[in-house]
């Protein structure tokens, strides 16, 4: 029996009265004084959730975090997707804009339209300097448009010279076509002098490495590195690059630096980079304290702006201020973006060394041999007035000729007599970076175009007009001015321009500044540019790590000198 509740006490009870089940059919379900419906034991048993253990509440709360990111993933990677398709887009605008305006101009000149713009001076030459700042754009974002550098160049150097012949009329003028042929000798004489020059003299780094040669100084460079094997380097890079330009010269310096630093460190890659950043500053500031160091200083030389004596003199303190200086920034710089020797790059690196790190007399041999005929350039330049790439030329010859009469071994000789190849010299030859050699050969056709166009005199005379003829502050705009194009017409326009003496204030700053300014850009030098084909450095990367360095040395440079004057009273 179940006893009835007086509806007020029912009220007060718990909603979820659990009666038991034979019981339940004899409660009633209605009550006449309210309305109260009590649930079965069924329905509470399926209301009720049952007890967990927490092992399966762990692994349900681990799908749930699961799932979370997978959901994360998802939106990153539809993200990542959208940032890749608008970076392909444009990478492809960029690409087929530079391309078509660069094809869209040889156009133009092919057709020989427009008239005005084509034969106007102003014109011209403002339509070529557009023409060479696309392509100068295109190199500079060449890891992103994925174009080969040295092809752009090439077709960069030909529309241009294209473009700057139509205005000539060869065709229909004799005197046209006799003023081309003019300026385009003076252009080959200047761009086959400095290919000649650095054809022979990678010719001659590559058969030294050939031979194992650098195997004397990677041994002395790894004992002297010991323990700190990366920070050690760098100075040490920075000296060698400094004193053997001021011998020979900032580029054939700079390319033995860059292959004695990949066989130093061949696996950190960062760090091969910064140093050979360094190398080019240091190279170009190691020329331009020696009449034989750079080709601008060897320019003012020779036209007798500058001696021997007083240049080495009063630019040797400044060229090397400018040298050092960003070695401190630029290693600093290097640790700060975790370009670190440890151990595991250190081990590598010894590693690959070792089987390549044999040095015997053939080694010795090779290694005195090739600097002896390296430094045979200067010397008969000096002598007898031989242009620098026929002694570069003779000095190929002659260590082609003295190995062979030696009979150096190498270790691929048997291979080589099987193959019925020849080896030594012939062999090393065909490691040439051609690729770079093209690009370079590109550029200085390029600068030849404006110089022949009139555009780079006439931005010396802007130069000239808005430093208000003061000489440090005409050398400082000639110096950043170099970073940005040749610093060789910039120079001889600078000699067609000033009537200074011999040895005068003027000259020495032009040496010092065009030749330190040009380590601002990759883009500046001839050292730079080779560093960019023989080791792959990038436009944007130089500009990263290594211009904001350069500028400092070169303005510490400058300031140096000025120092001086200010101290000796002259």
């Amino acid at each position: 029996q179940v006893k009835v509740l007086d509806p007020a006490k029912a009220m007060s009870m718990p909603a979820t009265l659990q009666i038991p089940k034979e019981l339940e059919a004899d409660i009633p379900r209605e009550h006449s004084g309210f309305s109260h419906r009590i649930p079965s034991s069924d329905e509470l048993q399926d209301n009720e959730e049952p007890q967990k253990s927490p092992s399966v509440r762990d692994a349900e709360l681990g799908r749930a975090e699961d799932q979370s990111v997978d959901a994360l993933k998802m939106t990153a990677r539809g993200r990542n997707c959208s940032l890749r398709s608008t970076a392909k887009s444009a990478r492809v605008l960029t690409k087929f804009a530079g391309l078509g305006a660069i094809a869209v101009v040889f156009l133009l000149a092919f057709f020989d339209w427009p008239n005005d713009m084509i034969e106007d001076q102003t014109s011209h030459g403002r339509c070529l300097t557009v023409l060479f700042l696309i392509g100068m754009t295109l190199v500079a974002f060449e890891d992103i448009v994925m174009l080969d550098k040295s092809a752009v160049m090439l077709v960069l150097a030909a529309t241009m010279w294209t473009f700057h012949a139509v205005s000539f009329h060869p065709i229909t003028s004799h005197e046209g076509h006799e003023k081309l042929q003019a300026e385009l000798e003076k252009g080959l004489a200047e761009v086959g002098s400095v290919v000649l020059f650095l054809l022979p003299a990678m010719g001659i780094v590559e058969s030294i490495d050939y031979f194992h040669g650098f195997a004397i100084i990677t041994s002395y460079i790894q004992r002297c590195t010991a323990g700190k094997y990366a920070d050690r380097l760098m100075p040490i890079t920075c000296l060698i690059a400094f004193f053997l330009s001021s011998v020979i010269d900032n580029l054939t310096a700079t390319i033995v630096a860059v292959k004695i630093l990949k066989r130093v460190m061949p696996h950190n890659q960062d760090w091969r980079h910064s140093c050979g950043g360094l190398a080019v500053v240091a190279a170009n500031a190691g020329g331009a304290w020696s009449p034989i160091g750079d080709v601008t200083t060897t320019m003012l030389w020779i036209q007798g702006k500058i001696t021997t004596l007083s240049t080495v003199s009063w630019l040797f303190l400044p060229s090397f201020v400018s040298g050092v200086i960003p070695l401190a920034g630029i290693w600093w710089q290097a640790k700060r973006f975790g370009v670190q020797d440890d151990a595991l790059t250190k081990a590598k690196s010894m590693r690959s060394i070792q089987p390549e790190g044999r040095v015997d007399f053939y080694s010795k041999t090779a290694l005195v041999l090739g600097m002896l005929c390296i430094l045979m350039v200067p010397v008969i330049k000096l002598v007898t007035g031989l242009p620098p790439y026929l002694g570069m030329m003779l000095a190929l010859g002659a260590f082609w000729l003295a190995t062979d009469m030696i009979g150096m071994p190498s270790e691929e000789s048997a291979d080589e007599e099987q193959d019925g190849h020849g080896g030594g010299v012939t062999k090393a030859l065909h490691h040439v970076d051609l690729s770079s050699l093209l690009f370079f050969t590109g550029v200085l056709l390029a600068v030849v175009a404006l110089d022949c166009a009139g555009v780079l005199h006439h931005f010396a005379s802007f130069l000239v007009d808005i430093s208000g003829g003061s000489h440090i502050m005409i050398c400082t705009l000639l110096g950043i001015s170099s970073a940005i194009v040749d610093n060789v017409p910039l120079v001889q326009a600078s000699i067609d321009m000033f009537e200074e003496p011999t040895d005068s204030p003027m000259w020495q700053l032009v040496a010092l500044a065009a030749g330190t300014g040009g380590s601002m850009l990759a883009v500046g030098s001839v050292a730079g540019v080779t560093l960019m084909g023989l080791e792959g450095v990038g436009f944007f990367w130089y500009c990263k790590r290594i211009s904001f360095w350069a500028a400092l040395g070169f303005a510490a440079g400058l300031a140096t000198y000025q120092l001086q004057r200010v101290i000796l009273g002259m």
